[in-house]
């Protein structure tokens, strides 16, 4: 390998690694792939090369194996996650949970040791496995495991420590490498494991060889200062190790992986580096996800493995300039200016290119175009959501079981339960037919004369509310709940996931999105749920449509918009929460955090 000379300049060389992205051109793209994601949802943590073939593995015992065509879901012994997979020769191995150990020999995957009946020892999960030059097989776990296959039996080692051991790294010179937690690195040499001493406390993810008595760690730890986690990556070199300082933090970091000349990098937010003796890159990626391995194909092709099913692609960047530049583009813009420092939790248009925004403890904002006026409310209550029939007729469901109505000039009191639940959603179809959800299954319908209560026959959450008419309405709530009211009855049925639902939008009844907890998006078309997957894992609090253009908002700034059945990440430039979207005639409008308003014209 082509590696930067030893010292300071080899220092000087991988702290490029820090620097500004700005700095760092990214040469490549990582695109995603979706043949996986309508088979698992779960992490795919492990990915390798056999023979011909690519595998990927993670939670549930899931093993997918790519045969130059498609990829195929295998077989697998067990519903325990696989942390890892390594080749020996024509067999292949992977190590996982309760310290399961499983073999592929002549087409089928057979359980080896540990997994659920196991006990003692044997049942420590195992994170990292590896092969040596000589054919053993190393494989290292929680609390100092380290066990090694020799081609016959697997032999369990002393290791004298009792750190969690996440990395296995053989060296060519026959020496071997485990690194974990609390800065912890053992070296086996000349039969004896011993501890080196790293300078660290940061745990060590991730091990790579250069070929030269040099390796590359990489890692992470919190961040008490900023409240998250930073990569760290470490270099060991003529028996010392050395941190390589970051001009710009870095998120965590999971695996480092040699590929031919070069390495590769990747870690959490989707974070992905290439870095040879030619400089240091950025493979761009637009998806949040975290990427926890990298598979070097012989042909040449790179891929990625991650969160929520995620398997992503090395590209030329020149493939999708038009739509990296787009994404650079800040489309939406701030248009509150310190109006109110209080959370915005609903808008609600009220007119030809205007909207209310309300909050916590009575925040009340009007907005025409890009200006903003304080207005407020006699309760001072915690507004949760807005819906009316004209800008004279206008509630708003609040905590205490309150709803308030407004009549084009002031808030009056509409109705108060005898209750202190909160009212979440609220929405209508027309002045005398207005529903209310909210904590504990509660529900409200007003007949144009009285708030009467509504037996839901549940007493999770219910977050959000759509509908057609009041013969086809949906609440979503807490675990995946759906119900749907079909004018006298609530009934509960499933949409294919348990993550908490917070928003619901449709375009009729043949097509249905619901937004929810760590990304979740499902979708309702073709009389069938379908999961869809936008590449985040933030909250999403809310859901919209403009056309045929669909949005969704969540925490971290995050802002989705689905054209043509793709989810796309889009420049919000902020990483407020946000809990509200709304489109008008003149753009569309979101809200969140400390008072925050962005817009997005209309294109």
């Amino acid at each position: 390998m082509n590696a930067p000379a030893p010292g300071s300049s080899r220092r000087r060389f991988l702290t490029r690694l820090f620097t500004d992205p700005d700095s760092n051109p990214a040469v490549s793209e990582l695109r995603p792939l979706d043949e996986l994601r309508q088979h698992t949802d779960g992490v795919l943590w492990a990915a390798t090369i056999a023979g011909d073939n690519m595998y990927v593995a993670g939670d549930e015992g899931a093993v997918f194996r790519y045969d130059q065509e498609q990829w195929v879901r295998e077989a697998f012994p067990s519903e325990l996650p696989i942390h890892a997979l390594c080749q020996r020769e024509d067999r292949l191995f992977s190590v996982g949970w309760l310290g399961q150990i499983c073999e592929r020999l002549d087409g089928s995957w057979h359980a080896v040791q540990g997994g659920e009946n196991a006990s003692g020892r044997i049942n420590l999960p195992l994170f990292d496995i590896e092969a040596d030059d000589n054919g053993s097989l190393w494989a290292v776990g929680d609390q100092g495991r380290i066990v090694q296959f020799d081609g016959e039996h697997w032999l369990e080692h002393d290791s004298g420590t009792q750190a969690n051991l996440r990395s296995v790294l053989p060296l060519p010179d026959g020496r071997v490498l485990a690194g974990g937690s609390g800065g912890t690195v053992l070296l086996l040499k000349n039969g004896t494991w011993s501890l080196l001493e790293t300078g660290t406390g940061c745990p060590i993810t991730s091990m790579a060889s250069l070929g030269d008595d040099t390796v590359i760690a990489v890692g992470g730890e919190y961040d008490i200062d900023s409240g998250e986690f930073r990569g760290r990556l470490f270099l060991f070199s003529e028996s010392k190790w050395q941190t390589m300082e970051s001009e710009h933090p870095l998120p965590r970091l999971r695996r480092v992986r040699r590929f031919g000349d070069a390495l590769l990098i990747c870690g959490d937010d989707g974070t992905a580096f290439r870095w040879s003796a030619d400089g240091a890159s950025r493979m761009r990626c637009r998806l949040r996800y975290d990427l926890h391995d990298i598979l070097c194909g012989a042909d040449g092709r790179v891929l990625l493995c991650g969160d929520g099913g995620t398997l992503l692609e090395e590209t030329a960047v020149s493939a999708t300039d038009d739509k990296l530049e787009e994404f650079q583009q800040v489309q939406w813009r701030q248009i509150s200016n310190g109006e109110t420092n209080r959370t915005l939790r609903t808008l609600w248009p009220v007119g030809e290119g205007r909207l209310m925004a309300a909050g916590d403890s009575g925040a009340l904002l009007h907005i025409e175009g890009s200006k903003v006026r304080v207005d407020s409310t006699p309760q001072g209550l915690r507004i949760h959501d807005l819906w009316g029939s004209s800008p004279t007729n206008i509630f708003a469901a609040c905590d205490n079981a309150t709803i308030l109505h407004y009549d084009g000039s002031q808030w009056t009191l509409a109705h108060k339960g005898e209750s202190d639940t909160a009212l979440l959603a609220i929405t209508g179809f027309g002045p005398h037919d207005i529903f209310a959800v909210g904590d504990d299954g509660h529900a409200l319908r007003y007949d144009g004369l009285m708030w009467r209560q509504l037996e839901t026959g549940v007493k999770q959450e219910l977050y959000g509310l759509w509908g057609q008419d009041s013969r086809h309405l949906l609440a979503v709530g807490g675990g995946g709940l759906v119900l749907r009211f079909n004018g006298e009855h609530w009934k509960q049925f499933s949409a294919g996931t348990d993550h908490d639902l917070y928003g619901v939008c449709g375009s009729g009844l043949e097509k249905l999105f619901l937004a929810g907890l760590s990304g979740t998006l499902v979708r309702f078309e073709d009389n069938a749920w379908h999961k869809d997957y936008a590449g985040v894992r933030s909250d999403l609090h809310s859901v919209t449509k403009q056309g045929d253009t669909w949005y969704a908002a969540g925490s971290n700034g995050t802002l989705l918009r689905n054209r043509d059945g793709i989810w796309e990440i889009e420049n919000t430039a902020t990483d407020a929460t946000l809990q509200a979207i709304e489109a008008t005639g003149n753009g569309i409008y979101a809200c969140g955090s400390g008072g925050l308003i962005l817009r997005r014209r209309n294109s």
